[in-house]
């Protein structure tokens, strides 16, 4: 036999909280599975620091600069 529950307002607003919580621990997750990729990978580690470097050192153009030379 089917069992009948009733789900007052603070029981849904709790309801609605926590599913809340879980979409924002399940997309944290998925991010944090992206960063132990990324550090996983050497030549993509590599590949920032290098970046960060140029970015450091000013061998960087902002994007407008490299489309308006493109655009000549």
């Amino acid at each position: 036999m089917a069992k009948t529950v009733h789900l007052d307002e603070e029981d849904r607003k709790l309801l609605s909280e926590t599913k809340q919580k879980l979409d924002e621990a399940t997309k944290l997750m998925g991010e944090l599975m992206e960063t132990f990729e990324i550090l996983s990978d050497p030549e993509m580690v590599k590949g920032i620091e290098e970046g960060q470097a140029d970015i450091k050192a000013g061998r960087v153009k902002e994007l407008r600069t490299l489309l308006k030379e493109d655009a000549r």
